[in-house]
């Protein structure tokens, strides 16, 4: 493994521009609204990564708000100027540090406003970060979980899969539910926890439980000549985002269990250029599709 990929910090290939357009602006408005977080005067962001989260919530806060961001990875909790001087300019407080969503370092009852997205689909123990978020959460703050249904993919049409035959579509959907449980087996997480985030926060007694999806679909259809779908497409470019650091497909088959194995080879031998022919008919611009995914916002009061 050469330095530049061991230097990479967990999802460091789909920290892309795209994520810049997983939210409508509106639809976070009327979000920050209703959970009422301009009442705020302190965050915390677990499992901040680059920060596309925390950039995104903290103009919404009381002015002069405290932002704390915390994760485990060196990559991401190490010095992050760019950030920095973002919170700078916006006159607010600002710390980066490193910590386990598992084992938060801090006193209970810290801050008024706590959250993560796309974290829990990685972590071991999700409802025990969940009772984490929580203690650190002064009482009446707010926790708010985004995290998605990932598996929904494999079921939406394009124009190169709607004359699929129903045994193909199984397939994909399949293997995908494998590479879950492989996952899930390594201990790293639940790509679609997204689903069963609403009885975690039950099982941890927050009160005015409140479940929304976001709005944001990226639809693709030719000239794919805006921002959004550049942005999509460069991502799509870099590979698969079911694969976690360095591991491969074949690595969660066989956490799944042996017995999976002769459907991977299978699969492979069937549908190894399936990514190619997407990338032709974007080539031709002979794809569209309506770009929809699944994405929780889970709240609730401490």
């Amino acid at each position: 493994m050469d330095d530049q990929e061991t230097n990479k910090g967990h999802s460091n290939n789909y920290f892309g521009d795209y994520r810049d357009f997983w939210w409508n602006k509106a639809f976070l408005d009327l979000t920050a609204k209703r959970l009422e977080i301009q009442n705020y005067t302190s965050m915390l962001d677990v499992g901040c990564g680059q920060g596309h989260w925390t950039r995104i919530l903290a103009p919404y806060l009381s002015k002069n708000s405290k932002i704390t961001a915390v994760d485990s990875d060196r990559q991401w909790y190490s010095k992050n100027p760019e950030l920095e001087n973002y919170f700078r300019d916006l006159g607010m407080p600002f710390s980066l540090k490193k910590a386990d969503a598992q084992a938060l370092p801090f006193e209970d009852n810290s801050f008024e406003f706590v959250t993560c997205q796309t974290l829990l689909i990685h972590v071991p123990d999700p409802q025990k970060a969940l009772e984490e978020m929580k203690r650190v959460l002064k009482p009446g703050g707010t926790l708010l979980c985004v995290e998605p249904n990932n598996i929904v993919q494999s079921l939406t049409k394009t124009s190169l899969t709607k004359n699929d035959p129903i045994e193909e579509t199984l397939d994909h959907i399949k293997y995908r539910l494998i590479i879950e449980k492989g996952k899930r087996n390594l201990g790293q997480g639940d790509n679609s926890i997204g689903d069963l985030l609403p009885g975690m926060f039950a099982m941890e007694d927050f009160k005015n439980i409140e479940v929304r999806l976001s709005d944001k679909a990226i639809a693709m259809y030719p000239p794919y000549d805006n921002k959004e779908q550049m942005a999509t497409i460069e991502q799509w470019m870099k590979g698969s985002s079911w694969t976690l650091g360095n591991r491969k497909d074949i690595d969660y088959f066989s956490a799944a269990g042996e017995k999976y194995m002769p459907f991977y080879f299978d699969y492979q031998e069937k549908y190894s250029r399936r990514d190619a022919h997407v990338m032709g008919a974007l080539q031709r611009e002979q794809y569209h599709a309506g770009g929809g995914s699944m994405m929780y916002l889970v709240s609730g009061i401490k």
